[in-house]
């Protein structure tokens, strides 16, 4: 009897699906979206910690990314108005120039967040009206991408050469890369 209880026990196991495995399933999902992005390693890594809420969702998954890059770009709009303040000149320029820019991509980004949650019941008929809202936000976040690179251009003339400086622009460098991750997963939407 007991080791019938053992079998049925092991069966039930067997078959029913574990949490860990729903987990390594939607890891794998996130693994192979982030295929498709120029900075894969730092597209995964990043959306790892969604991975209970995104499982096997495309659109869920873009907008996790989306989310991402606009706390990437808030953090660093913030930091260069903190820069500014101790800054003068040509640098003290560059920033504020950085700040505006910066706020300009957190704004597209959420607009295009919000167009990407939209997408829902698009997404099920699939059709114009889908591709044409998956525009809409590809628009938004490649509009984003251009301010961060012009925030760093913008330093090309500005000179300066301190660490806390280079730093920065290693991390607006940064943003662009999770801003790019989040183009790709929204190109991956249409282009399959």
């Amino acid at each position: 009897m007991a080791s019938l209880l053992l079998l049925i026990a092991v069966l039930l196991t067997a078959i029913s699906p574990s949490t860990a495995s729903a987990t390594e399933n939607s890891s794998d999902f996130i693994r192979r979206s982030c295929a498709v992005t120029l900075y894969s390693q730092l597209c995964y890594n990043s959306l790892k910690p969604y991975e209970s809420t995104v499982r096997h969702n495309p659109l869920t998954l873009a907008i996790a990314a989306a989310n991402v890059s606009l706390a990437k770009i808030k953090n660093s709009s913030l930091q260069a108005a903190e820069l500014r303040r101790s800054s003068a000149g040509r640098v003290s320029a560059a920033l504020r120039d950085c700040v505006e820019l910066l706020g300009t991509a957190a704004e597209l980004t959420k607009q295009s967040a919000a167009e990407i949650q939209k997408l829902g019941p698009a997404a099920q008929s699939g059709g114009p009206s889908f591709a044409w809202e998956v525009s809409n936000a590809q628009t938004w976040m490649s509009a984003a991408l251009t301010n961060e690179d012009t925030c760093i251009d913008g330093f090309s003339d500005a000179g300066g050469s301190a660490a806390v400086l280079t730093a920065f622009l290693t991390k607006v460098g940064r943003v662009e890369q999770y801003t790019s991750n989040a183009l790709a997963l929204l190109n991956a939407l249409v282009d399959g």
